[in-house]
């Protein structure tokens, strides 16, 4: 809900007492009736998207247009409720809803936009889901959790980084002694400790066309607790970020490895238990050595952030 036009933008408070006239005041009103200018309505968009009924959505953190065809692909990184706002459950599966341990996970996805005219110029669309995120072996799952930005290649391929939180990967905690997650596929309603499953955050690809069409296919790894972001090809070279390695954790020279049991699902939808070792934190790059003057390297220094290239080898085919 929104203030009038002397003061366009902002919010009020709607209450039991205020509802029945609040409700007549916005019926049979355009966002005009209560915005000035095209810059307020920007500012507001979450807002007036609100006032106009659009579909309330769950963290979309990214939409990239295929060049091709004008189809909008976006990525969701989580359908999970939050303290602003709840996704329309009828579109986004927002929760565990069985305690079945197939069942569907509420891990984000990749949905499209197909226009219904040429030129981005038409009010109407379609919609589709092109992919849901969830372990391989649930209902739907298409083998990733919480994709945060997508690129669309000259071939309609799209690659896609995740953004699991760092306090969730591989089921553990963050901090100098991370404690486990438990990694229970019969619990139901929030199960956002089942993207621990997964890992690292990492990169992936998924061709559009072709008999591989629609396949989650893993391209890169991501060092311990990163994120990678900014997806950009140049020429045959992947262009990402990788962001706060060892985030929130001690550096790993002298740490003991953490080891666990984890239980995830085959791609049957049957559970079975993985033995992880793996490290504390992260002190990538520095693990293949910073240069230093007199030409040796460091090893042991700071987990830093960077941005990388990766590229096909001298002779191979192209990305």
């Amino acid at each position: 809900m929104l203030r009038g036009k002397l003061n366009p933008g902002g919010a009020f408070k709607l209450t039991l007492e205020n509802e029945v006239q609040a409700i007549a005041d916005y019926e049979n009103k355009t966002l005009a009736d209560f915005y000035e200018t095209q810059g307020a309505v920007l500012v507001d968009a979450f807002l007036a998207a609100n006032l106009i009924g659009g579909t309330p959505s769950s963290r979309p953190e990214d939409l990239e247009v295929d060049p091709r065809n004008g189809t909008v692909y976006i990525a969701y990184t989580d359908h999970i409720p939050g303290s602003d706002g709840y996704p329309d459950s009828r579109i986004f599966q927002t929760a565990k809803l069985s305690s079945a341990v197939n069942a569907q996970q509420s891990s984000g996805g990749i949905y499209k936009i197909m226009e219904d005219s040429a030129g981005g110029a038409g009010q109407s669309f379609r919609w589709d889901r092109l992919i849901q995120g969830g372990e391989a072996g649930a209902e739907n799952g298409g083998g990733f959790a919480n994709v945060d930005n997508l690129l669309i290649d000259e071939k309609g391929g799209i690659w896609g980084v995740t953004d699991m939180s760092t306090s969730q990967h591989n089921g553990f905690k963050t901090g100098a002694q991370p404690s486990e997650r438990e990694i229970d596929h019969s619990v139901t309603g929030t199960s956002d400790s089942l993207v621990g499953v997964f890992g690292n955050n990492w990169v992936m690809y998924i061709p559009t066309e072709g008999p591989d069409a629609g396949e989650v296919i893993p391209f890169a790894y991501g060092p311990m607790r990163c994120e990678i972001t900014g997806p950009t090809m140049v020429g045959n070279t992947l262009i990402a970020a990788v962001q706060h390695p060892g985030e929130d954790m001690p550096l790993t020279g002298s740490q003991q490895p953490l080891q666990r049991n984890i239980t995830m699902l085959s791609l049957e939808g049957q559970p079975f238990v993985q033995q992880r070792s793996l490290s504390l934190g992260s002190n990538w790059p520095s693990n293949i050595g910073y240069p230093l003057p007199n030409g040796s390297r460091d090893a042991g220094g700071p987990p830093r952030s960077a941005v990388i290239g990766i590229r096909p080898k001298q002779g191979s085919a192209q990305v």
